[in-house]
């Protein structure tokens, strides 16, 4: 899969991994005909794509429940409401 060259500041990360990743990384890697750069910055965009989703629903979450009361007072008001 060829990918497109543009001229972003790049910035170099180096880390160590286990046996077993590399393995199964070197397998991946072949098999989809991918560098393990490439493989990398896929599985870190998805990561970090993960985390943002998490924290989106964290924040609605917390402004459900922030809002718990007023949503059963207004249900309720729409129950009444329905049988007039």
């Amino acid at each position: 899969m060829p990918t497109i060259q543009t001229k972003e500041e790049k910035e170099r990360f180096s880390f160590f991994v286990n046996a077993e990743l590399a393995r199964k990384v070197h397998s991946i890697s072949k098999e989809n005909k991918l560098t393990i750069s490439e493989i990398t910055r896929k599985a870190l965009h998805n990561f970090i794509e993960q985390c943002e989703k998490d924290r989106i629903e964290n924040e609605l979450a917390a402004g459900y429940q922030v809002n718990y009361n007023y949503y059963l007072k207004t249900e309720k008001e729409w129950n009444n409401a329905d049988k007039e």
